[in-house]
């Protein structure tokens, strides 16, 4: 009769320990590929909304225009607002009037009231229907930029051959000839970028 071989117990401790270091190993190196993975998207994701902020940012003052109007109250509001001590709504940055029409864009009125609102470190862009608005005028709010630590606009105008920067712009003057956008995230990195306006004087 012919005995029928197997492992012996410690051929089975030997082989369940190499295993365990194995696997060990393995799971070591799986966290670290999907928290580094992770930490890629989260910055993907950071990058795709500052690209789309700085983009629309660029397009809201290129296709600015010089056109007051009528606030929820029917007082006139001149056509771009900037700054902390301007008549703005609680947290709004900067407000204007754009011409879409400009955009050869369908469907949308040719003006447009836009205004950029800071809130709870969410950096929003605000659009209402109508350009003269009622007090229930509906606005549509569009989260753009997140984990925002601070954010300012700065108007450029040009006085004298020399370049003037102002933290406030009420728009008696018109539009100014460019605007500094500046944000801080809440992970310390700080971003700028100027925008020529076209229509800006």
């Amino acid at each position: 009769m012919k005995t029928a071989k197997g492992f012996t117990l410690l051929e089975m401790v030997v082989a369940i320990g190499v295993f365990a270091l194995i696997a060990a190993i393995s799971y070591g190196s799986l966290n670290r590929f999907l928290a580094a993975r992770e930490m890629i998207s989260d910055r993907n994701q950071a990058l795709r909304g500052l690209q789309i902020t700085m983009n629309l940012l660029e397009y809201d003052f290129r296709y600015a225009v010089n056109r007051p109007v009528r606030d929820g109250f029917g007082d006139q509001e001149s056509a771009l607002i900037g700054g902390q001590d301007q008549p703005l709504g609680p947290g709004e940055l900067v407000r204007l009037t754009v011409n879409r029409s400009d955009a050869n864009l369908v469907a949308t009125p040719a003006l447009q009231r836009v205004a950029w609102r800071l809130d709870d470190g969410v950096l929003k862009r605000v659009t209402w229907k109508v350009l003269d608005r009622d007090q229930d005028s509906e606005e549509f709010v569009r989260d753009l930029l997140t984990r925002v630590d601070e954010a300012e606009f700065r108007f450029l105008t040009y006085e004298r051959e020399r370049q003037r920067t102002h933290t406030e712009w009420l728009g008696s003057d018109g539009l100014p000839m460019g605007i500094e956008f500046l944000v801080t995230l809440n992970n310390g990195r700080q971003y700028r970028r100027v925008f020529e306006l076209a229509n800006g004087s």
